[in-house]
């Protein structure tokens, strides 16, 4: 019984240990326009995605990738991009006639503003903040997110993504303190047997 019990502790205590080390990367991508339909200057963006995070799972990081964005010329530009709590599932396109500002404003945290993007295509990955991460982790929460973009300036893209990385939720303090009890008892026990 003793050696069954201590097997037990110390599969508890190793499963435990390579449990917060385990990871899942989830992606994303817009659907039915990958590319948003390049993010047109008179159009603003949203894009929802119904999604929960897996139970035993928290999210760690999470990244947006542009793909190859680059203005139409050389001209001054802009592009907010907003977290959004629970736009509508998929790509929504609608009118600002290019509206001047950020459309979004007061509407979900701003994770990005760019300014004077060039026309030479490039590769951008955002790095989600801390604050940002709690803020998207909320909206997922309850089962749905997105993302709002306002271009001021014709971006073509040639795709973009969400990427998620989640780790396990580690064993909590109690846990650890009961198997470490127990292991205490089992040495106890053994002295006086032994």
């Amino acid at each position: 019984m003793r050696k069954m019990l201590g097997f037990l502790l110390v599969s508890v205590f190793v499963l435990s240990m390579a449990g917060g080390a385990l990871a899942n990367t989830y992606e994303f991508n817009p659907t039915p326009r990958a590319d948003l339909s390049d993010l047109d200057h008179e159009k603003y963006y949203t894009w929802g995605i119904n999604w929960s995070i897996p139970a035993g799972e928290v999210i760690e990081s999470a990244t947006l990738f542009f793909d190859n964005i680059r203005n139409y010329d050389s001209t001054s530009n802009d592009l907010w991009v907003h977290l959004l709590d629970s736009p509508s599932v998929g790509v929504t396109v609608g009118t600002d006639n290019q509206g001047g500002g950020d459309y979004f404003a007061g509407q979900g945290p701003l994770l990005k503003h760019w300014q004077a993007l060039p026309a030479t295509p490039q590769d951008i990955t955002y790095t989600f903040t801390a604050d940002q991460l709690v803020a998207l982790t909320a909206y997922f929460a309850n089962g749905n997110a997105g993302f709002g973009f306002d271009p001021d300036c014709h971006f073509y893209n040639d795709g973009i993504t969400l990427t998620i990385e989640t780790a396990q939720v580690p064993i909590p303090a109690a846990l650890w303190l009961l198997g470490s009890g127990l292991l205490g008892l089992i040495g106890i026990r053994r002295r006086r047997n032994g």
